[in-house]
């Protein structure tokens, strides 16, 4: 499964996505594993410049839906509710469908 999380050096959400993604691979009985993503590092594909920090990605498709107004380069992004991270369902959800497509 090709998960991945993109954030910046310094993003005060990131550990609350790391957690979170822990959690939801926990709960479907996976490996919790995904490559990150700083992207403070020159080194990163451009398509993943362009998202707000952090942001999950499940198979090339980022789990809420994203970019968007609330998705910007090198800014901290919030999620539906508020939220700065996204939740462990919308992480499960995204897995589970990237699992059967």
């Amino acid at each position: 499964m090709n998960i991945e999380l993109v954030y910046f050096t310094g993003c005060p959400h990131v550990e609350t996505a790391r957690k979170n993604l822990r959690e939801a691979c926990e709960a479907l009985g996976l490996p919790a594993e995904w490559k990150e993503w700083d992207q403070n590092d020159q080194n990163i594909p451009q398509h993943l410049k362009v998202l707000g920090s952090p942001s999950v990605l499940v198979k090339n498709t980022d789990v809420a839906g994203g970019p968007g107004k609330f998705s910007q380069e090198n800014f901290c992004r919030i999620y539906q509710n508020g939220q700065n991270a996204p939740n462990v369902e919308i992480i499960k959800n995204a897995i589970l469908q990237g699992l059967h497509s």
